[in-house]
């Protein structure tokens, strides 16, 4: 598993606002920008198949992976397959828990699969824009408001930090190394 985003943010609504919005994938495109349609079995249930379209990518399958009133939903999209048939997947993990006055909301996304190195820079880089843009306008949308100009910059793109995961930049000197054998 190579994680590839995650984004928190606080809302004053409760965790099962974001569930009903999570499980009605085909309006998910109202507040995540970065997709153009979803199209599922329906009701949505845990193994529920279906196909999704994100912007500027060909329509992909996925299944719900995880479902759990009212706190949890998952989707596993398959992204790449390689020469064998072996898929390169991507799940995105929603969940909402409950504050005093509101709700917690986290979405994580990561790869599994033989091709994760490779596709890991590219989801990360698209990720960290979308995954802060699409959870302030799902927060915006539950509170029944706009979003807060700058809010989806103000948001963590990444619990490990924006440099996780990367390759090391040859211009920036490593601390631990020894100045003087070089």
């Amino acid at each position: 598993m190579i994680e590839v985003g995650s984004v928190i943010h606080t809302s004053t609504a409760p965790p099962e606002a974001f569930f009903e919005r999570w499980v009605d994938l085909p309006t998910h495109p109202e507040w995540a920008s970065s997709m153009e349609w979803f199209d599922v079995e329906t009701p949505v249930a845990l193994g529920s198949r279906g196909t999704a379209k994100s912007v500027g990518n060909d329509p992909a399958p996925f299944e719900v992976t995880a479902l759990e009133a009212p706190h949890v939903y998952s989707d596993t999209t398959v992204v790449a397959e390689d020469i064998d048939g072996n898929a390169t997947t991507l799940t995105v993990h929603h969940e909402a828990r409950p504050l005093e006055n509101g709700s917690r909301v986290e979405i994580r996304a990561w790869l599994d699969g033989p091709q994760g190195r490779e596709l890991e820079m590219e989801m990360r880089a698209v990720l960290e824009r979308a995954l802060p843009q699409d959870l302030a306008a799902l927060v915006a949308l539950v509170e029944g408001r706009d979003v807060a100009e700058g809010e989806p910059h103000r948001l963590d793109p990444n619990r490990a930090g924006p440099s996780a995961h990367r390759p090391p930049n040859p211009e920036i000197p490593d601390p631990g190394a020894d100045p003087t054998n070089g």
